[in-house]
């Protein structure tokens, strides 16, 4: 089996997050337009599956799609959660974007809403 590979964005980078707590974080490493989008890219496992319960260290990070849900690989699943977010996401048939709500400058934090159900994961952990 071949070892999976997605592309480098060079937009963004990971390092510590500016929220206390949170462990690290998705920013931009360029000015980056407000529409823009980054792909979620990751296997896909129906909701509720054997699959979906034997991945259940990553219920926090994946994103629904329909009856099914992606596990995020590479950069998509370290965008932290903020109530004023600054990316969406978007689903447009089976796949799912994260888009920037405004114009992000270089050196800001990504943040995207996370659904009620993703949080549960997060505020039992962060202070």
């Amino acid at each position: 089996m071949e070892p999976v590979s997605y592309p480098v964005d060079q937009r963004f980078i990971v390092k510590a997050s500016t929220i206390p707590g949170a462990g690290r974080g998705l920013f931009a490493t360029v000015d980056i337009g407000k529409g823009e989008r980054l792909e979620v890219l990751g296997p896909r496992v129906i909701a509720e599956s054997v699959e979906d319960q034997c991945t259940s260290y990553a219920d926090g990070y994946k994103f629904r799609v329909g009856e099914h849900l992606i596990i995020p690989l590479g950069i998509c699943g370290m965008a932290n959660h903020s109530d004023t977010p600054n990316i969406l996401k978007i689903i447009e048939g089976n796949r799912v974007y994260l888009e920037m709500a405004r114009t992000i400058l270089a050196g800001e934090e990504l943040f995207l809403h996370y659904a009620p159900r993703a949080r549960i994961h997060f505020e039992n952990t962060n202070p």
